[in-house]
């Protein structure tokens, strides 16, 4: 076969041009060989025959300006002694930069053109670099730079200088991880050769003027964008679809809003598209086509919504897959075995159902799949044992069932196994020392049985977290178990039914984190126990076992420890002073708080609840206000004031002092608690008035100053803005007077609207630095509280629970109609005081309702039917009143006993055994859908039925409501009936 070629081509003109730069002019076209050589060796012939054209032909030297420059830039910015440069094993490539070395071109890092001598191309990212970077930087006199690479540099919070712009010839511009920060200038829109732009993880660096859309309509060159951190806060430009060369697309944390467009997913070049962590750009999966170049798809933590197309099986290169955190829903296509290239797959928390696919399988190239956090449910499939490249894999908190496959066992490059948190039965499959590789080994809260031989994990020498709490195998640990896991960092064995101390833990010295809560652990701690891995613990759980003894501690680095229920006796064990997290709660200790606690000056959450710890509260206890979020010291024999806060400074989010002997008055310190949420300081001693002066902390939600000798009236609230979101109030059994607080009524607002959050508890989540990445924990807040006539404690308050009990005081009056907004209050309790006048029909607007008490007061006048309307009343009492007139007979009334209406003589029908003169004496409720408007007395309270009886005779009430059937005509004759009564307000009914 014969090729014909042939060139058309321009002779260099100027001096010093490229000879390389002729030859790329020329245009193959079809002509013969010969044609070719003749032509090529004239113009070479041509090209070299004048020396005045042409440079030198030995290595290029670079010019002197140009060196000058950089050893200007070397000189203001260069800083070895930083420490990211102290502790680097490679010297920074500055270091080559010297002034007797006459030709820059050799430095390490520096590019030359070599026919021109021009610095074409900078490398200096690691350099230890550092300082303000501004436009009159001398790197600018470098005008012929088409590379420059200044990432993992600190340029001190500088802005990107304008003068960036005018190195025009870029084509390749990298300014990530540099501490620059603030606006992009508009000049990088000069940039218009551009192939490759990396500004990413410029914290606080912004795009908005240029703004994104603009610099991809003017860079239409790029092949690489990452703008990852940088805040564009736009929607995602759509001009993107235009940028015919794009590979690669990587636009992370970027504030991007609205939605994406499908187009962009059909870019004929897109290799990588890394649109991850925009939390308000939405979207859906497209239906893919073959032949798409996608590699890496990474979409995670995004609005993303809708279904997994079958066809993502189309996309034949597909290598990394990343969609968690999104809200995608739907069964994972079995086409997902159709990518054979990925090597990533992450659906982690979305709402994926059904089973796992069982052509996942076939992904024989997978190193990392994790489906975790979804709603998958089935067994796992078996054959997965074809994923032999496999060492990431992830299947925690969904609803698997079944046994783990024993073909997991043959996955021998695993080094993370996370199967947690599902419904797993069975046993632990034997040959499980198999995974030589394995490192994390999670099967905790699963249902797994039988008994597992620990010296079988131990042979997994190189794992570092083992965790298998909570399931219902019984651990065999025999004495000859004491080998060591020399790396292992991590280990939970919580409700494991251990009844001693492992042997094999004294031979641990890298343990940082041990769990061996909920057992039936008995006795002291071994004295070889004070000795596992005293140099790295940071957290220890004994919690829930029936440990007696607990005094020493030789863990200089330990900041959890939680040793709550338990027997420990004896004085309170002071732990060391790094701790910032110290439960002891429900044991027997007793004696004085010492003084030494006042040296936990990282202290966080301190419990010493229920024991039997005496004498006063140390005054320096005071002095851990600024670090102290959770302060429990309940149920203990202390007494004395408690002391004042520091300086005034208070970090508390929960106080719970109740149940002691404590004296004096609140502490006005505790004006300063802005971010105080919980206070429960009842059955002490405290005398004091209301704490008014408390009503500006914001977050408060439970105040309890239950059985104290608190006394006065509650003041009218100087403001409309006190206690703004107070849910749980109990102020029972004290001295209180004077009228019900009816303007703070209005007021607690947080009582009137439904809380989203309802379904969680109050509590606060332990720091998540102490904790593992997978392990979530929150100190739960307690109470107790009169609920249904019956003292009961809470361990756990969900956050709808919503009470007021200003039971046992001395209040007079009527209870004012203001309480009839409280439209979400669970609990009323207004028992034992010396209330007044009627109940109000108003109270029929609370229809979460689950419990009223009026008992033991001096109401008078009716029940009011309307109160037939709370239909999830489940207890009621009004005894030991004046009440009269017949009980309402109609849904929750039905269920309450003689109990909840005696002493009230005036009360008559059931379930009391007094009948009613009348049948027709029975209130009616009121009409379905009555919204009451009127609070003052019931909707058929204003009826006064002893006139009625006397004047007008049961017959003609009978006639009156047998002819009066429909609603317009019962509004009529109540309005005829009652209009011109002095002194009375009569209630009236909007029919809906």
């Amino acid at each position: 076969m014969q090729f014909q070629y042939s060139f058309i081509f321009t002779l260099p003109t100027q001096q010093n041009q490229n000879p390389s730069r002729v030859l790329n002019n020329f245009i193959i076209m079809k002509r013969t060989p010969f044609v070719f050589l003749v032509v090529f060796l004239s113009i070479i012939s041509l090209h070299f025959a004048s020396s005045e054209a042409l440079p030198s032909t030995s290595p290029a030297k670079c010019r002197e300006r140009e060196q000058s420059a950089l050893l200007e830039f070397k000189q203001s910015l260069f800083h070895p002694e930083l420490d990211s440069c102290r502790y680097s094993d490679e010297p920074s490539k500055l270091e080559s930069w010297k002034l007797e070395d006459g030709d820059c071109c050799s430095w390490e890092g520096v590019e030359c053109d070599q026919w021109t001598s021009y610095v074409t191309g900078l490398d200096l990212s690691q350099s230890c670099l550092s300082g303000p970077f501004n436009s009159n930087t001398s790197l600018f006199r470098l005008t012929h730079l088409q590379s420059l690479n200044l990432a993992w540099n600190y340029f001190d919070s500088s802005q990107i200088p304008s003068a960036m712009g005018d190195l025009v010839e870029l084509t390749s511009l990298n300014l990530s991880f540099s501490g620059f920060q603030g606006q992009i200038p508009s000049q990088v829109l000069k940039l218009t050769n551009l192939s490759s732009l990396d500004l990413c993880a410029n914290i606080g660096l912004e795009l908005r003027n240029p703004s994104i859309e603009t610099v991809v309509q003017r860079l239409t060159k790029l092949e690489h964008l990452d703008l990852s951190w940088v805040n564009v806060s736009a929607p995602f430009p759509e001009a993107i679809a235009n940028l015919s060369s794009l590979t690669s697309l990587v636009l992370p944390y970027c504030n991007l809003q609205g939605t994406f467009p499908m187009t962009i997913f059909k870019h004929p070049r897109l290799q990588l598209l890394d649109l991850g962590f925009n939390t308000r750009l939405s979207g859906h999966l497209p239906e893919f086509h073959l032949h798409s170049p996608i590699k890496s798809l990474l979409l995670s933590m995004t609005k993303l919504s809708g279904p997994l197309p079958a066809s993502l099986g189309k996309l034949a290169f597909l290598s990394k897959f990343d969609i968690s955190y999104c809200n995608l829903s739907g069964n994972i296509p079995s086409s997902i075995g159709n990518l054979t290239q990925l090597t990533m797959l992450l659906l982690k928390e979305n709402a994926f159902s059904g089973g796992i696919p069982s052509s996942i399988g076939k992904l024989i190239q997978l190193s990392s799949l994790d489906l975790s956090m979804n709603q998958l449910s089935g067994e796992i499939p078996a054959s997965f044992i074809k994923l032999t490249n496999l060492t990431i894999l992830n299947l925690h908190h969904n609803q698997l069932t079944g046994q783990i496959p024993a073909e997991f066992t043959s996955l021998t490059q695993l080094a993370y196994l996370d199967l947690s948190f599902n419904r797993l039965a069975g046993s632990i499959p034997e040959n499980i020392s198999n995974l030589k590789n394995l490192m994390t080994l999670d099967l905790q809260s699963n249902n797994l049985n039988g008994t597992l031989r620990l010296d079988v994990i131990l042979k997994l020498q190189h794992l570092t977290t083992l965790l298998l709490s909570f399931n219902k195998f019984s651990l065999l640990i025999g004495p000859g178990m004491n080998a060591s896991l020399s790396n292992l960092s991590t280990l939970g064995l919580a409700s494991s039914n251990l009844s001693e101390f492992p042997i094999f833990l004294s031979n641990q010295s890298r343990l940082e984190w041990l769990d061996l809560s909920q057992n039936s652990i008995y006795g002291p701690t071994p004295p070889w126990y004070l000795n596992v891995s005293t140099a790295q613990l940071r957290l220890l759980n004994l919690s829930r076992n029936l440990v007696t003894n607990f005094t020493a501690f030789k863990w200089p680095k330990l900041m959890i420890l939680d040793l709550s229920y338990n027997n420990i006796q004896g004085l309170l064990p002071i732990p060391p002073k790094p701790i910032e997290v110290y439960l002891v709660s429900n044991n027997k200790l007793s004696g004085e708080i010492s003084p030494e606690m006042c040296q936990l000056s990282s202290i966080v959450i301190l419990d010493l609840s229920k024991n039997k710890l005496t004498g006063v509260i140390p005054s320096c206890i005071g002095n851990l206000s600024e670090t102290l979020y959770i302060l429990s010291l309940h149920g203990n024999d202390l007494y004395g004031k408690f002391p004042q806060l520091h300086n005034n400074i208070c970090s508390l989010n929960m106080m719970d002092l109740s149940d002691n002997q404590l004296q004096g008055a609140l502490p006005r310190g505790l004006a300063n608690c802005c971010q105080l949420e919980f206070l429960n300081i009842g059955n002490n001693q405290i005398v004091d008035t209301f704490p008014s002066w408390m009503g500006s902390l914001s977050y408060l939600k439970v105040l309890i100053l239950r059985s104290n000798k608190f006394h006065g009236a509650i003041g009218e609230p100087e403001t409309r803005d006190r206690f703004p979101n107070l849910q749980i109030v109990d102020l029972s059994m004290n001295n209180f007077s004077g009228s019900l607080p009816s303007k703070c009524f209005d007021m607690w607002n947080a009582m009137k609207v439904h809380d989203p959050s309802g379904a969680n508890y109050y509590g606060k989540d332990v720091p998540s630095y102490l904790l593992l990445p997978q392990i979530e924990a929150k100190y739960d807040f307690s109470i107790t509280i009169m609920n249904k006539g019956i003292a009961t404690e809470y361990e756990k308050i969900l956050r709808y629970l919503t009470v007021i009990d200003l039971s046992s005081n001395n209040f007079i009056g009527e209870i004012p109609n203001s309480i009839g907004s409280l439209t979400e209050l669970r609990l009323l309790n207004l028992s034992d005081n010396s209330l007044t006048s009627s109940i109000p029909s108003s109270l029929a607007n609370l229809t979460e309702l689950e419990s009223l008490d009026l008992s033991s007061n001096n109401l008078s006048g009716m029940i009011p039917p309307a109160l037939t309307q709370l239909i999830f009343l489940a207890f009621f009492n009004v005894s030991d009143n004046h009440l009269s007139g017949p009980i309402p007979q109609a849904k929750q009334f039905t269920t309450f006993e003689n109990n909840s209406y005696g002493g009230n003589l005036g009360l008559c029908g059931g379930p009391l055994t007094k009948k009613c003169g009348n049948p027709t004496e029975a209130p009616l409720a009121p009409p379905s859908g009555a919204v009451i408007e009127e609070d003052s007395g019931t909707w058929f309270e204003e009826l006064d039925w002893k006139i009625i009886l006397m004047g007008f005779g049961s017959g003609l009430v009978i006639g009156i409501f047998m002819g009066l059937t429909t609603t317009s005509r019962i509004e009529h004759w109540f309005l005829r009936f009652y209009r011109g009564r002095r002194g009375r307000r009569m209630h009236q009914i909007r029919f809906a």
